[in-house]
């Protein structure tokens, strides 16, 4: 079902059975995914990866917030993670050209996105002019992981009217690169890293997020003009090419 058609609780509905499922059933045996290869290396630092992406950033206040759960999570178990950038924080809206999804190789995909990227600047030009002043709230459903690459916070929207801005960005990006993936809306805190979890510490690891979610209360606003595109470098290396707010202001 297109996002587009869905209704708010159709579409919270179902991220929050994502959600569910993420915590209720533990990968075992646990296995990191072959994609987080491409991102970091077995020590932990950050591997090369180009590409192109949509995100919006958060809020100081926002950022904060979400790093105040990133730093309790790692204090107990940081020996299992790897920490991103807290001035990367942001809430994806759309992947667009990366190692991912077109090749591994950066040449192929800088024309990749020099073919998107003016259709990218059209639609922040068009979201610019309808979406003037508008914001997003979301509402945390709490600190999760699938357990193949990422630990984030999960997000629903709060009301009908986020929802339907919410998914017209996505799907206004998914028309310009059509990914077909579901999507799920979420802020990054880290990276598992590539070794072996024993049983004990995955299980001492979801102990711990069903501690920090039963007493998480997080609701952010997203400010549409923050949406930006970026080039990426590596996962703590983003660049802003333009923003929806530079749109707004030039006209």
């Amino acid at each position: 079902m297109a996002l587009q058609k869905m209704t708010h609780p159709e579409f919270t509905e179902k991220l929050v059975e994502l959600f569910d499922r993420q915590m209720d059933e533990p990968p075992s045996p646990w296995a990191v995914s072959e994609k987080l290869l491409e991102k970091i290396t077995p020590s932990g630092e950050m591997k090369p990866f180009y590409g192109a992406t949509t995100v919006i950033m958060l809020s100081r206040k926002d950022n904060e917030a979400c790093l105040a759960v990133r730093d309790r999570l790692f204090g107990e178990h940081g020996d299992l993670l790897v920490a991103l950038d807290p001035d990367t924080y942001h809430l994806t809206i759309h992947a667009l050209s990366n190692v991912y999804n077109v090749a591994n190789d950066n040449e192929l995909i800088k024309r990749s996105i020099q073919d998107t990227e003016p259709k990218v600047e059209a639609e922040f030009r068009r979201i610019a002019e309808r979406y003037q002043g508008r914001t997003i709230r979301m509402r945390a459903l709490g600190v999760s992981t699938g357990g193949k690459d990422i630990i984030g916070l999960k997000f629903v929207p709060c009301s009908e009217e986020d929802s339907l801005l919410l998914t017209d960005l996505f799907e206004r990006m998914e028309a310009v690169y059509p990914l077909g993936e579901r999507y799920v809306p979420h802020v990054s805190l880290g990276y598992h890293q590539i070794r072996e979890h024993s049983p004990e510490e995955v299980r001492g690891l979801y102990d711990t997020l069903r501690r920090i979610n039963r007493e998480l209360e997080l609701t952010i606003e997203l400010e549409v003009a923050e949406l930006v595109y970026q080039h990426h470098y590596h996962m703590n290396d983003f660049r802003d090419v333009f923003a929806v707010k530079e749109f707004i202001r030039n006209g």
